[in-house]
């Protein structure tokens, strides 16, 4: 939201081009930039409203290419085919994305602020989408590269079981 404020938009007439993105499309991908105290992270805005199915979140690549996934998973639930926790999803990209429910403890955080401000008191169901290394590993796997490790948060896990790291400070004044 930041880059629109820049450019000239400010909170309301993002949210109307969110709103209309809904309208249009079925749902919105919100991107959130890194920075030195986190890496990016998107999700989806709207496939609840829609479609009645969880909204996604996926963190720790480029923000386009974030924002494909989303857009193709998207796809993918107005064509009919569901996305569910725990399901194993190949075709979207080279490699096989995993899906895992955001635990709600994660719904009071700052994570999802745009959707918080679009739905209001309505907290939709979230799932993570989770990317492997490169070679086929996922975080919770044995041989996970470490060079990876923190980049996307364990977010099926209680905010207060989650390894301490960026994630769990969130909402932390900035350093």
């Amino acid at each position: 939201m930041r880059e629109l404020e820049a450019a000239g938009y400010g909170p309301e007439a993002y949210l109307r081009i969110i709103a209309g993105q809904i309208g249009r499309i079925g749902w919105a991908v919100q991107g959130v930039p890194g920075d030195e105290q986190w890496p990016s992270w998107a999700y989806s805005i709207g496939l609840w409203h829609t479609f009645r199915v969880p909204e996604l979140a996926l963190f720790g690549l480029s923000l386009p290419n974030m924002a494909a996934i989303i857009n193709a998973l998207g796809r993918r639930v107005a064509d009919g085919t569901p996305v569910a926790a725990d399901d194993r999803i190949d075709g979207v990209s080279p490699c096989t994305f995993a899906i895992r429910p955001v635990h709600d403890s994660w719904r009071t955080t700052s994570l999802f602020a745009v959707s918080d401000t679009i739905y209001g008191y309505l907290r939709p169901v979230y799932q993570q989408v989770i990317w492997p290394d490169r070679l086929g590993s996922l975080p919770w796997e044995p041989g996970f590269e470490a060079r990876f490790e923190g980049l996307q948060p364990l977010l099926w896990l209680p905010r207060d079981d989650h390894p301490p790291g960026a994630w769990t400070r969130i909402d932390d004044p900035p350093i």
